[in-house]
């Protein structure tokens, strides 16, 4: 091959790397240019935030905070993960606006003492068994109960004064996706804490049980199925015999 030609050829090509390679750093700093701030978020539940330079915004967790074009909206209590432009990231914490009682305990499966070393709230009931752990006046809660079956946590009951009644459907709306379920002439509503009921960790229910009580049973999720007529009255009985063992 003739040397001037095989000189040339070598010289266009280092021209072409460094021309692509120019392009290639001018378009990488135009995106580092974007303006978006990745400093994280923290949203009450059910505000929003417009993220200036967005052009989309994914997220990680579309329970806790979902997006339309440049604007993140807070949904449901948690954290999740803000995917902007498909390259920068930004975490964002959803808070809950009302704090009626702390959140109780729901890592399914545990035994008493865990429970008794994480309920911070309220004064531990004298009339707690080996199967049924009470504390009474835990914030708006009069009571709140542990429900234990061969010693691992099964359920949690709720009981709260109708005084509170719009505050509490806020307070739960907050945390699960709530939706109502009619029996005859009762009302429920039956929450998840994820869109998902495959994906979720506790299914909740709550109902009025009295004139001046509103009462809500906490379940883990693999124990409630959409797909039998069952369940929902599966809860209400074993809400029933709860109450009949509680410090009312």
């Amino acid at each position: 091959m003739n040397k001037k030609y095989l000189w040339n050829l070598l010289a266009f090509m280092m021209v072409a790397m460094l021309s692509v390679s120019f392009t290639a750093c001018s378009s990488d700093d135009d995106d580092e240019d974007d303006g978006v701030d990745t400093t994280p978020i923290s949203l009450l539940a059910g505000q929003n935030k417009t993220i200036q330079g967005a052009d989309t915004i994914s997220t990680s967790n579309r329970f806790v905070a979902y997006a339309s074009k440049n604007v993140v909206y807070g949904w449901h209590v948690g954290e999740a993960a803000l995917v902007v432009n498909g390259r920068k990231t930004i975490s964002i914490t959803v808070l809950p606006a009302y704090h009626l009682y702390d959140d109780p305990v729901c890592d399914w499966g545990c035994d008493i003492n865990y429970v008794k070393t994480n309920q911070k709230q309220g004064t531990f009931s004298r009339k707690s068994t080996d199967t049924l752990l009470a504390y009474e006046d835990a914030g708006a809660a009069s009571t709140l109960a542990y429900s234990f079956e061969n010693r691992k946590l099964k359920a949690v009951m709720a009981v709260v004064s109708t005084k509170h009644s719009s505050q509490y459907a806020s307070y739960l709306a907050e945390r699960y996706l709530m939706l109502p379920f009619y029996k005859g002439e009762d009302t429920y509503f039956i929450g998840a804490d994820n869109i998902e009921l495959a994906d979720a960790n506790t299914v909740v229910v709550m109902q009025v049980y009295s004139a001046s009580q509103l009462v809500t049973m906490y379940m883990p999720a693999s124990d409630y199925s959409t797909r039998s007529s069952q369940s929902s009255f599966d809860i209400e009985n074993r809400a029933k015999n709860l109450l009949k063992e509680l410090p009312l």
